[in-house]
This record gives C-alpha cells, structure tokens and sequence, in this order.
C-alpha cells in the first residue's frame, strides 16, 4: 500500500472519530482487518496492545506503526499525518470559534450526542479486547449455533481480575500494571495445564 493511500486511510479514520484513540479501535478494526486485511484480528489486538504500551496516544501510535509496516519510513509518516491531520484542524477551528459559538444551541445538542457515540465505541474496544484475550471465543458464540465453544481463558481473566482490582483499589501506575502484567502473563502461561 503506497503512503499517499495510507494517508487518506488515516485521514478518514481520524476524520470520523471523536474522543481519542479508543474511540479509533472499532474504526481501525474495521478498516484494517475487514475491508482492507492488512491484519487479522490477533495481529490487530497486539499490534493496539504495543500501542497502549508505547508513549504517545493508542491512535497516532497504531497509526505510525502500521504506516511503517505496509510502506516503511514513509508509510510511518503518512499514517501518523493521516491520523493527525483532522484532529489538527477541528482543533484549529474549534479555538478561532468557539467563542462564538459556544452558547449556541445546535453546537451543544450536537456535543450531547458525541459523547454517548464515543462511550460506544469505546465499549466496543473493550469488547474486541475481551473476545481476544479473556473470552476462548468471540461473544457472539453465546448466541449463534456455530457449535464453537464458548468459555474464559482462565491465565487472562486472572490477569484481567489483578489489573482492574489493582487499579481500582490502589490507582497503581500503569506503567507498573502492564510490566506486572507481563511477569504474570511468563509465568501463567509456563504452567502446564
């Protein structure tokens, strides 16, 4: 994929997305592992995974990387520019006119219904995440009569149950969370079993 075509990708994804890089999941999902398959969806779920890892915003990092990935070094600028661009703008035109317009009352009715679209599409990341790392198979199997089984990848949930305890209780550094979360990971999954 040559790095103009990676910049328009980025560009619309960042286009169509409100509320930061979890709010781009579903967006990357669907345009990188569906409808184009530069990915498949356990390659996606590291690739966001070493994203959140990474410093800088999920949605310029997974951008950046996959940009390097399809087209090198340039393909790496044209994701991050793509990704970036729209953000850029609105920004930029949000600072010249917000003054004038922030009592209007299509501009607040039109920010009142972004922010339940974002929660949703936040919610969907959390979903992909739980189909490919907790969950043995996607949730949908609990409805469908595909015959694959449905169950908890117990080292995960475990992993899960410390995490979100841990932050929840002790608002732990993440940076702490993810390398204990890591040491977990090595040693769960050296049990056989």
């Amino acid at each position: 994929m040559n790095s103009l075509y990676l910049y328009l990708l980025f560009a619309k994804i960042g286009f169509f997305t409100f509320g930061g890089g979890f709010a781009m999941i579903p967006f990357f999902y669907q345009e990188l592992v569906q409808n184009y398959q530069l990915l498949n969806a356990e390659e996606f779920a590291n690739m966001v995974a070493l994203a959140q890892v990474t410093p800088g915003p999920v949605g310029l990092n997974a951008a950046t990387y996959i940009g390097f990935q399809q087209s090198g070094m340039w393909g790496a600028v044209a994701g991050t520019l793509g990704v970036t661009t729209p953000s850029l703008t609105f920004g930029l035109g949000v600072a010249i006119f917000m003054g004038a317009f922030k009592e209007n009352k299509l501009v607040k009715a039109t920010l009142q219904g972004i922010r339940p679209a974002t929660l949703g599409l936040i919610a969907s990341a959390v979903i992909f995440f739980a189909d490919t790392s907790v969950f043995s198979a996607p949730l949908r199997q609990l409805w469908s009569r595909s015959g694959e089984s449905f169950g908890l990848n117990w080292r995960a949930t475990l992993i899960f149950a410390f995490v979100l305890i841990a932050q929840w209780r002790w608002k732990c550094n993440m940076v702490w969370l993810l390398f204990a979360s890591a040491l977990m990971a090595c040693l769960l999954y050296m049990i056989p079993l």
